[in-house]
């Protein structure tokens, strides 16, 4: 009964490449190449600061458009998985290709605001797929592992092509093409219907970890704490004294989504959920708190790896923690949290913006950004002792 199906290990291999190739393209380059090229369409003044930061956030909105509408059932029909994530796909190559064709505000904008589409395509008809071919912990660890692969992949890529002089158009060209052959390795690598496995209903606790509007407002916090510095941290970091660690700052934050991606999920299974999601959002606000100290290169470089380290594991646990909560009527509880986390991720470049043009404007989006992360790890740290006290009472 429990002997293991030829080719079974293969097939798993098969999937975790699937996984993470979908979202370095998807999350990793889709959503943050803009990270990095940020500050070279600052300094070839095709836009203002505060333009920049309104661009982000129209991405960010359309991040947030793209989860509900592909949340809906209808997309989420066999049939219609495939062909929906391979359209995201092309979509974000598509895409990534008009950033190089248009240099006004507007046009710049709405190319930004579908992309952010795309990305939640992408996300969310892959992680399906994934969900519905595997159980195995280390292939939807690889899912996720995908978002710092794409970061390290596109910050080195935007480096080389500097040291080379090419323009921010040229490098928006230059990625489109990388999008074009991850296309292509998307069409080998993608699940077929009749590999999927019989769904298991899922069991809810008896006793609730956390209420589940809580948990909305968590995961909000979150998405206003993280976004700050996923947003502008090679900017934060021309301060440092070291061009080479500057370049190389937004890498090393991607390398190190890698082993976070895999030791949150093993800790959860270890620790329980809460206990990790209550560490894992206290490490976050001090990591966000020390990217600010542009003055020194180690703290700089613990910052960045601390960073990389949570800010997806917060995603793995909130979403493993959500699986787990009753909520009433229809309410999609995946989907309403990403909500609250997608509103949080369009409020932070935009209140940067609101506090004005330059260093001092992050720097204080960034304290606002630690705050929310230390709420929510009051927040998450309350629910623990409630939990364990009611535990400890039956």
């Amino acid at each position: 009964m429990n002997q293991v199906q030829p080719g079974a290990e293969l097939f798993s291999l098969k999937n975790a490449l699937f996984g993470m190739l979908v979202l370095t393209l998807g999350m990793g380059i889709g959503r943050f190449l803009y990270t990095p090229l940020l500050p070279v369409m600052l300094a070839e003044n095709l836009f203002t600061f505060p333009q920049l930061s309104w661009i982000a956030s129209i991405n960010y909105a359309g991040y947030l458009v793209g989860s509900l509408l592909f949340s809906f059932s209808l997309f989420h029909l066999p049939s219609r998985l495939r062909p929906g994530l391979l359209l995201s796909a092309f979509a974000s190559g598509l895409l990534i290709l008009a950033m190089a064709c248009f240099t006004q505000f507007i046009l710049v904008a709405l190319v930004r605001f579908f992309a952010g589409v795309a990305s939640a395509g992408m996300l969310i008809f892959g992680s399906t797929l994934i969900m519905q071919h595997t159980r195995h912990p280390f292939v939807i660890a690889s899912l996720f592992s995908g978002v710092g692969i794409g970061i390290a992949l596109g910050n080195e890529y935007v480096i080389a092509g500097l040291h080379l002089a090419i323009s921010a158009s040229d490098l928006w060209t230059g990625a489109s093409i990388m999008a074009a052959v991850m296309l292509i390795a998307l069409m080998v690598l993608i699940p077929r219907q009749h590999q999927a496995l019989t769904p298991i209903p899922l069991v809810k606790k008896e006793h609730q970890l956390m209420h589940w509007l809580l948990l909305a407002l968590l995961y909000g916090l979150a998405g206003f704490g993280y976004i700050i510095v996923a947003t502008y941290l090679p900017l934060m970091a021309k301060d440092a004294g070291s061009p080479l660690l500057t370049a190389h700052l937004w890498t090393l934050v991607g390398v190190s989504v890698v082993p976070g991606c895999f030791g949150w999920l093993w800790a959860a299974r270890r620790w329980g959920v809460l206990p990790c999601l209550s560490a894992n959002l206290l490490v976050q606000g001090i990591c966000v708190l020390l990217t600010l100290a542009s003055g020194s290169p180690i703290l700089l470089i613990l910052s960045s790896i601390g960073f990389g380290g949570t800010f997806m594991g917060t995603t793995s646990l909130v979403m493993t923690l959500a699986r787990q909560l009753s909520v009433p009527g229809k309410i999609n509880l995946l989907g309403f949290v990403t909500l609250t986390y997608g509103v949080g991720q369009i409020i932070g470049p935009a209140l940067t913006s609101m506090f004005g043009n330059g260093t001092q404007a992050i720097v204080d989006a960034t304290l606002c950004g630690a705050a929310a992360l230390f709420i929510a790890a009051i927040i998450s740290v309350r629910q623990l002792f409630r939990q364990r006290r009611v535990v400890f009472t039956h």
